[in-house]
């Protein structure tokens, strides 16, 4: 490839620019309005009602009640599965959650999703421009972002799937790219501090796609860090790795260290979330309605981004571009069936299940390269036209086609007037198996309980019973097991005058807790272990960090900007 240069490049189509009086502020206006074009059929119509929708409200609702309560990270989701509750707080990541719930006494619930929406479509695009405007002019930044905003796998979590937590954690993943960019060009602790909360937000927001940014970032580094210098670089992006792990531990030490005691996908595993069904491109679009479908998002990806083929055509050798090129190629080869060796290969990766998922990160990068292309075409188009050339563009038009017809249009949506009784529908409602404790078996299987407490011969009576924290007296009779509505879970923590009493799971997983012959009270909590509440002050420690190096930097800014307007 030509070597080209950033002031050729930035040259290219200044004159355009300048007819168009593109800067940044207008651009970021422009993109606030995109956003709340592409959120607009959501709050005339209502609610996408795709399949994961209610999953998140019954994450949702009881998420909030705790904040309101004043438990600010709950651990229990008490009302699923009839009352006898779920460990999914444990293992979901919350960011989405408490966006919502910021949001909800503002708004409602329907109010709040709808503003939580405009706000992640905005950050999203937000976000590349922020990467892009390091080696584009704001034109070409303006174009990539908008393309990422409107790519056909990324509407589609939002107007088709209901993959709402995916969407948001897309909506965080251009800062990363961002931030390692500008940690290579500028090495400042600032930009360490940007990735490590880039990092930290996107862990927060969606595992699966943490797994596949963190496997991307990780090409785009490799590529992008080479040379004099590089060992620099790299222990700079490590520290913002890691910093980036410490601000979120209080979430992911608890999720690692409690994997064995929930059934995830270790207990009758099915067939549907087996990653080798689910590649696009494969026989099994034949049989799998997910996979035939996102075989058409990666051909309405594939022709919005023909464009971009003229980099490759041309020659771009710039580092950078080399980088997000291969970035591309690896995250759309990751969604086909010649990928399955590096499934086979790197940890975890299988438990991302759907390796259309990757078609994010191509959103991403293929939207950067479109944007960079266009300079290309024009030059082309000054020498001379060809019938070749309307090629992109006419795979261009069909995608947009798509993407209105069949993503928007044909979404199912959900009226207000409809929302709030579905939300109430919702509650208590039977859980993901995933997220029950091992020895717990499905509510048809348990046992009836006409009380929160049952216990043999002796008069129960229940003094409160709050999702993490139950009383109950017995009187006086004979030792046994008083048998509670709740599944047992390991931090689950029973006592009575002080003292311990034993614990434990019935046949059917139900908490049973031994109680002494003599009248008492009894008291059962859900208590942290040591090493989760020591991952809380970590994470408080690491904030705090990033805290004082972010005030640091804006006083610093604002101290340059104050010398720049003397002079």
């Amino acid at each position: 490839m030509n070597e080209l240069s950033d002031d050729r490049y930035h040259d290219s189509d200044v004159g355009l620019v300048r007819s168009l009086q593109i800067d940044d502020r207008r651009a970021v206006l422009i993109l606030l309005g995109v956003a709340v074009l592409l959120i607009l059929p959501i709050a005339l119509w209502g609610i996408p009602a795709g399949a994961d929708l209610a999953n998140h409200y019954r994450f949702a609702l009881p998420f909030y009640e705790s904040i309101q309560r004043g438990h600010l990270y709950p651990s229990w989701l008490a009302e699923s599965n009839a009352g006898y509750g779920d460990a999914r707080f444990r293992f979901y990541p919350p960011g989405l959650y408490y966006l919502l719930a910021a949001f909800k006494p503002l708004a409602g619930w329907f109010g709040s999703t709808v503003i939580t929406f405009v706000l992640l479509t905005a950050v999203g695009s937000l976000g590349v421009y922020f990467w892009t405007r390091a080696f584009l002019n704001p034109q070409s930044s303006l174009l990539a972002a908008v393309l990422y905003a409107i790519a056909p796998y990324h509407l589609n979590e939002l107007y088709q799937a209901s993959l709402l937590s995916e969407y948001a954690a897309c909506a965080v993943l251009p800062f990363v790219f961002a931030f390692i960019d500008r940690v290579c060009e500028r090495k400042r602790i600032v930009d360490v501090a940007g990735l490590a909360v880039a990092y930290a937000v996107l862990i927060l927001m969606n595992l699966p796609l943490a797994v596949i940014g963190s496997l991307s970032a990780l090409a785009f580094t490799l590529v992008r860090v080479t040379g004099r210098g590089a060992l620099r670089i790299d222990l700079r992006l490590a520290a913002g790795v890691l910093l980036g792990l410490a601000c979120s531990a209080f979430f992911w030490v608890r999720m690692v260290s409690e994997l064995p005691w929930i059934k995830a996908g270790a207990v009758d595993p099915k067939a549907y979330y087996d990653y080798r069904v689910n590649f696009i491109f494969s026989p099994a679009a034949l049989t799998n309605r997910n996979t035939w479908y996102a075989n058409l998002l990666a051909l309405a990806t594939i022709t919005l981004f023909l464009p971009a083929i003229v980099l490759i055509w041309k020659g771009n050798g710039r580092k950078r571009f080399v980088a997000v090129s291969i970035v591309t190629i690896f995250s759309f080869f990751m969604t086909l069936p010649l990928s399955q060796p590096l499934w086979q290969l790197i940890p975890k990766l299988s438990e991302v299940q759907f390796p259309w998922r990757w078609l994010a990160v191509t959103s991403l990068t293929g939207s950067v390269l479109v944007a960079a292309s266009i300079p290309h075409w024009i030059e082309l188009l000054k020498i001379r036209v060809r019938p070749l050339y309307f090629l992109p563009a006419l795979g261009f038009v069909f995608s947009l086609i798509f993407i209105g017809s069949q993503i928007v249009w044909d979404s199912d949506y959900m009226a207000k007037r409809e929302f709030d009784p579905f939300l109430s529908s919702i509650r208590g409602a039977v859980s993901f198996k995933d997220w029950l404790p091992v020895e717990a078996c499905q509510l048809l299987e348990l046992p009836k309980m006409t009380d929160n407490v049952a216990m043999a011969s002796r008069l129960v009576t229940v003094e409160a019973w709050e999702p993490e924290y139950r009383k109950f007296s017995v009187s006086e009779g004979s030792a046994g097991q008083a048998r509670l509505k709740t599944f047992y879970y390991p931090n689950w923590k029973a006592k009575a005058d002080g003292s311990a009493l034993n614990l434990g799971p019935s046949p059917e997983g139900v908490m049973l807790v031994t109680v002494p012959d003599r009248a008492t009270t009894v008291e059962v909590s859900f208590v942290e272990p040591l090493k989760v509440r020591i991952a809380f002050w970590v994470s408080a420690v690491a904030w705090l960090l990033l805290l004082v190096v972010g005030i640091k930097a804006a006083r610093d800014a604002i101290a340059d900007s104050r010398v720049r307007i003397a002079n």
